[in-house]
Order: C-alpha cells, then sequence, then structure tokens
C-alpha cells in the first residue's frame, strides 16, 4: 500500500523551529512524551489542512501578514494555504510569546523560506 502524501510541508523556518522545540522537549520531558506532544503537532496540522476553510481567522496575532494560526498544545502553528487540502507550515511559535511582534521581527526570513516551498509545491505539481 502505497504510503499517504502529508496535507503539509514545512519550510525551513518551520523546520528550524521544529527541531528546536523537539530538543528543548526531550531535555525537559524525555522521549516519550516529546513523541506523544509532536504527534499532536502532526496531527494538529493535518487537521488544518483538511478543516481550513472552516478554521477561525486570528488576525490579531496575525495582522497583515497574510498569515493564518491555529493552536495545538502550547504552540500556534503559523500556515499559509497552499491548495484545498494543502498547506505550508512557516513557523512554531509558543503561545507564551508575542507572536505579532515575532512574526514582524521575522517577516522577511519567513518570507523567503515560504517563496522556496512556493516553488517546490508548484514543481510538483
Amino acid at each position: 500500500m502505497p504510503k499517504r502524501r502529508r496535507s503539509y510541508v514545512l519550510t525551513e523556518t518551520a523546520a528550524r523551529d521544529f527541531r528546536e522545540a523537539r530538543r528543548w522537549s526531550k531535555a525537559r520531558w524525555g522521549d516519550r512524551t516529546t513523541r506523544s506532544y509532536f504527534q499532536k503537532l502532526h496531527n494538529g496540522a493535518e487537521y488544518i489542512a483538511a478543516h481550513q476553510t472552516v478554521i477561525s481567522h486570528r488576525d490579531e496575532l496575525t495582522e497583515d501578514t497574510n498569515l493564518e494560526v491555529y493552536p495545538v498544545g502550547e504552540h500556534f502553528l503559523v500556515y499559509v494555504s497552499l491548495g484545498k487540502t494543502q498547506i505550508a507550515i512557516v513557523a512554531l511559535i509558543r503561545q507564551i510569546r508575542d507572536v505579532p511582534a515575532l512574526l514582524q521581527a521575522n517577516r522577511f526570513q519567513i518570507q523567503r523560506a515560504l517563496n522556496e516551498a512556493l516553488k517546490e509545491f508548484a514543481a510538483r505539481r
């Protein structure tokens, strides 16, 4: 049976955020809890991709960035739609952080990584 393609892609910036979060989580909580939490993040990303048309927007967090956020556990998955059933995750941000300030401060890096992800997505279609 062929492996089902994920309904999300991680940009370079998001992949870095996930690696840092995984390292911190393993050091703090151990392998088992970390695996469980990251499965929750994966399930959240899959949910977003499948239900993005009914998820309410959090404009107070994303301001004029054209990004969307969705809470999963202690984090926000920051994403953009790539189509009806696929998203690109551009960042993973802890909910206690100042999300608008982080998105604004990193907007050029996020946009560059998003542009690369969009090119790759278009090439696969």
